[in-house]
């Protein structure tokens, strides 16, 4: 009698290393549309397969940025910035699941549904103001409105730091439970139980 190995079937699921294939492809296709600069694609497409490759590199972030501000370079549309505001988020979501999900493994897609749920509430909203933005300056007006990308960005960056600080006073308050003295479980390492 041969003895079979132990396997785990995951149902509708899929590869996980198709997430890291897909942020490729997003990252490269970005590139592709909204980059007018062929160094600038060149270093997003590279940084994806990095990222891709090595995701604690951070890399795949480092495209992402790169199809962003490679934008700057072309003139502004509507349409450009939808479709940026779209591949970015795309490029955002793919590299954490990256970061997060070991290449080999697979995935269930049942599991990816809240990513998605997210994906489409986010991108609701910030394709709304985008367009909204989009519709309220008009050309001619776009080169008064550089002061309002600076405000975003202080407001971003006072947005980020006070959730820190929110983050860092919670963790302060939580009280560490420590083990029973006395070694009772025989597993007393100190730490919290």
């Amino acid at each position: 009698m041969r003895r079979r190995p132990h396997t785990f079937r995951v149902p509708w699921g899929v590869p996980a290393v198709l997430l890291r294939v897909l942020l490729v492809a997003v990252t490269a296709a970005g590139a592709m549309l909204l980059v007018p600069v062929p160094l600038w694609r060149g270093v997003a497409i590279i940084a994806a397969v990095v990222g891709a490759v090595v995701p604690r590199s951070l890399a795949a972030w480092i495209g992402g940025a790169c199809v962003g501000l490679g934008m700057l370079f072309a003139d502004p549309h509507p349409a450009q910035t939808a479709i940026a505001v779209l591949v970015v988020h795309a490029i955002h979501v793919l590299a954490s699941l990256a970061w997060t999900v070991p290449a080999w493994s697979w995935i269930s897609l049942r599991a990816l549904l809240p990513t998605l749920r997210r994906f489409v509430a986010i991108q609701l909203v910030a394709q709304s103001l985008a367009f909204g933005i989009a519709m309220l300056t008009s050309p001619a007006q776009a080169r008064g409105m550089a002061w309002a990308a600076v405000a975003a960005a202080v407001v971003l960056v006072m947005g980020a730091g006070v959730g820190l600080f929110a983050l860092r006073r919670v963790d302060a308050d939580v009280a560490a439970v420590h083990s029973a003295h006395g070694g009772r479980s025989g597993a007393d390492v100190g730490g919290p139980a």
